[in-house]
């Protein structure tokens, strides 16, 4: 894909995902106001239509952009953080069926994954602090 046309696609999932937020923010404004609770259901759908506009635009930065993007490492960082956060979940909850000697090793896995996933929030936040700046 072309370089420009990478970027195009970037900035309209952008432009979807403001647009969306923009939408929930004055919904949720619009439902705060008294007599407006039946806004509800259409907060929530929303907050998934502005969640998938999110996900989309990230999809897209990592999948077409370049890491000279401004968000490029951002997003890169963010998902790898989610990922191992999920993973460290998912080893705890799978710890507890396990003998104390797995147990053992398993919390030892969980803790190195933490140490992992402490260091990408590291990079995560100089990489925003660089975008910033």
């Amino acid at each position: 894909m072309r370089p420009h046309s990478a970027e195009q696609i970037i900035m309209s999932r952008l432009l979807i995902l403001q647009s969306k937020r923009l939408l929930l923010h004055s919904l949720e404004r619009r439902a705060g106001e008294v007599g407006m609770e039946s806004l509800q259901g259409r907060v929530e759908r929303m907050r998934l239509d502005a969640s998938q506009a999110q996900h989309d635009y990230r999809a897209a930065v990592l999948r077409l952009g370049s890491p000279q993007h401004k968000d490029y490492w951002v997003i890169a960082y963010s998902r790898l953080i989610e990922m191992g956060q999920v993973l460290t979940g998912k080893l705890r909850a799978a710890a507890l069926d396990l003998s104390p000697a797995e147990r053992y090793e398993i919390s030892a896995d969980v803790e190195m994954l933490e140490t992992v996933v402490d260091g990408w929030t590291e990079s995560m936040r100089r990489s925003m602090t660089a975008a910033t700046g």
